[in-house]
């Protein structure tokens, strides 16, 4: 049997792939072809990846085309400057060359040297100007950052730190946990020099007080530690002692959350007496002290500072220890100065050199009542000791004269009968002590509003009795028989006399 191929080249992609067309069923297709469940596939076929770009720079200046749609990283620069020698990436540009230069050297590429080594208790900046040392000012702040072991996942700057009940030290950052690592260091001076403040670790008295380290981390019970080495450190009571590389002491502040109860005092060593309590020294055997939550707000101290520590007195620092700063230190005392230490009434010592007595101070000097003297603004009320019994005090509180008597008034219900009143019932005969009758009959108004009050008639006692039927007797008093008719019927008990 004769057979008829008919074969379609079709270009695809640069490859030419031949598709059979039609052929005899018992037929073979040329050995050229491929099978066709292949071919009918290749609309899914990528095309070959376009031929290597070589980049050529040689020759070419500093951020030229390299001819791959980039530019030359190494090109050629001018004198003195390198192809991303300024910190820019393509262009040429000088690298300032400062190791071990002084501050404020020439840096080689036309500026000065703005870390540099300066004198002993200078740093480079410090006084704000770049290149210039300068000593760091008393009061010149501090902050840290927080991070984990291998001073990794670092956080701050901080200037307020505080710790957690598992033993980390967080720094704030506007949610209710703060930011929160195992460490916290690395502390430095806020001025450019970024001089580095180290703590030191140490128990009671500062007593086995460890070298200076950057690192602090705190442990379940409570202790201080320092990195040495080991996995748990080199631990004690208290930490700071913080120092700047001229020896001159760093203090801290503490504070609650928001900054409340700020410590108007500084100090520089500190102790944990539970979680989250960091707490000073306050005089009481290292046991308990002066707690906040937070601590931080350090500081460069010194005179100048805003607080008389350190052995300052008025006369040494009087910028810091004078009467009036809201702190009580240095030789101040109620005193001199009452006005940071408060008023010396109280200590359980009467002290007339101060002024104090028994009518300026009787918690210290006693009471002036009993001194047989009627004096300092002492009254037969406050004082019967000295000034005798008072006199007698009227219902109204008036000074029972010698006419003063007792006088019994009544008190008597009032009905609206017709829109008008109509007296009944008598309901109370209290008896007053009054300079008159009128001055009693007041004090009847006043402590019975809305009653009928009288001391005319006699108060006695009537009967009556509701429906005849059904009889209830009622025994009402009244001062007349008329308002008992009206008593009675106010009551419910409109008929008078017994029931029948």
């Amino acid at each position: 049997m004769q057979t008829f191929g008919k074969y379609l080249a079709l270009a695809l992609g640069g490859a030419a792939i031949v598709v059979a067309c039609s052929a005899s069923p018992d037929s073979d297709p040329p050995e050229f072809l491929e099978p066709y469940s292949a071919a009918a596939k290749c609309e899914d076929c990528e095309p070959p990846p376009p031929p290597e770009c070589t980049p050529s720079c040689a020759g070419k200046v500093c951020g030229a085309s390299d001819g791959c749609g980039w530019k030359c990283s190494a090109g050629s620069c001018p004198a003195g400057t390198t192809c991303g020698g300024g910190g820019v990436a393509y262009q040429c540009g000088c690298t300032p060359q400062c190791s071990g230069k002084t501050c404020g050297a020439p840096d080689g590429c036309g500026g000065i040297c703005t870390g540099g080594s300066c004198p002993a208790g200078q740093a480079c900046g410090a006084s704000g100007v770049p290149g210039q040392c300068a000593t760091l000012p008393v009061g010149q702040g501090v902050e840290c950052f927080v991070f984990n072991d291998g001073a990794t996942e670092l956080a701050g700057p901080t200037q307020a730190l505080y710790f957690k009940r598992d033993g980390k030290v967080c720094m704030p950052d506007g949610t209710p946990g703060g930011t929160c690592r195992k460490w916290f260091g690395n502390c430095r001076t806020t001025d450019p020099s970024h001089t580095p403040v180290l703590f030191s670790v140490f128990n009671e008295g500062r007593a086995d007080m460890t070298s200076p380290s950057g690192a602090v981390y705190l442990t379940s019970n409570l202790k201080a530690c320092i990195p040495d080495g080991t996995p748990t450190g080199t631990c004690r009571k208290w930490f700071g002692a913080a120092t700047l590389p001229d020896g001159r002491p760093i203090e801290c502040r503490l504070f609650e959350d928001g900054g409340a109860q700020k410590t108007k005092v500084t100090d520089d060593d500190m102790f944990m007496s539970g979680i989250p309590d960091v707490c000073f020294d306050n005089g009481t055997g290292y046991t308990y002290g002066k707690c906040r939550k937070w601590f931080g707000e350090c500081m460069v101290a010194g005179c100048g500072d805003g607080a008389c520590n350190n052995g300052e007195t008025p006369s040494s620092c009087p910028s810091d220890c004078k009467c009036g700063d809201g702190i009580c230190n240095g030789n101040e005392w109620c005193g001199n100065c009452a006005t940071d230490c408060g008023s010396c009434c109280g200590n359980h010592a009467c002290e007339p050199g101060l002024g104090e007595s028994c009518s300026t101070c009787s918690t210290d000097c006693g009471s002036c009542c009993g001194n047989g003297v009627c004096d300092n603004n002492e009254t037969c009320d406050s004082c019967s000791k000295d000034c005798g019994a008072c006199a007698p005090k009227t219902c109204s509180g008036q000074t029972a004269g010698s006419g003063a008597q007792h006088f019994a008034v009544n008190v008597e219900e009032v009905y609206m009968v017709g829109g008008a009143q109509v007296v009944g019932c008598l309901v109370a005969t209290p008896v007053y002590l009054a300079n008159s009758l009128g001055e009693a009959e007041l004090c009847g108004h006043n402590a019975y509003p809305g009653y009928n009050i009288t001391t005319s008639g006699t108060p006695a006692q009537y009967v009556y009795h509701s429906d005849p039927t059904y009889c209830t007797a009622y025994y009402p008093y009244a001062t007349s028989s008329s308002k008992a008719d009206w008593c009675g019927w106010a009551h419910g008990y409109p008929y008078e006399g017994p029931c029948p």
